[in-house]
C-alpha cells in the first residue's frame, strides 16, 4: 500500500475490486495494459480512485475528483505509479509449482 495525503491520509492499493471499478468507470480493462503517457486525465483519475476503493467502498469517482486540485496531480502520479509497481509480482516470484516437476 502507498500512503498519500489528499483530503485526508489515504492508502492506494490496486485490488481486483479496484480493477473492476476502473473498467466500469472507463470501459478499459487494465488486463490489456496501459501507459501513463497515453492516459487522459479522466482515465488517470479513475485509476487513482480505483486504487482507493479497497479502503472506502462508499467513495465515488465524483466525490474523489472533487477533493483534488491541479497541484495534487504530481504527488498523485508518483503515488499511483508506486502502487502499480507494488501491485505486480516481481519477475522472480513465480507460481509455487512453476518450474518444478511433480513426482507421483
Amino acid at each position: 500500500m502507498v500512503a498519500i495525503v489528499l483530503d485526508r491520509e489515504r492508502h492506494l492499493k490496486l485490488t481486483l475490486r479496484g480493477m473492476l471499478a476502473y473498467e466500469e468507470q472507463t470501459g478499459i480493462s487494465l488486463l490489456e495494459g496501459f501507459n501513463f503517457k497515453d492516459m487522459s486525465l479522466r482515465s488517470f483519475t479513475a485509476l487513482a480512485w480505483a486504487c482507493l476503493v479497497h479502503e472506502d467502498k462508499e467513495l465515488t469517482y465524483e466525490s474523489f475528483i472533487d477533493t483534488l486540485d491541479f497541484a495534487d496531480i504530481p504527488k498523485l502520479t508518483e503515488a499511483v505509479s508506486q502502487c502499480i509497481i507494488e501491485s505486480f509480482p516481481d519477475k522472480e516470484e513465480k507460481a509455487p509449482l512453476a518450474g518444478k516437476r511433480r513426482r507421483g
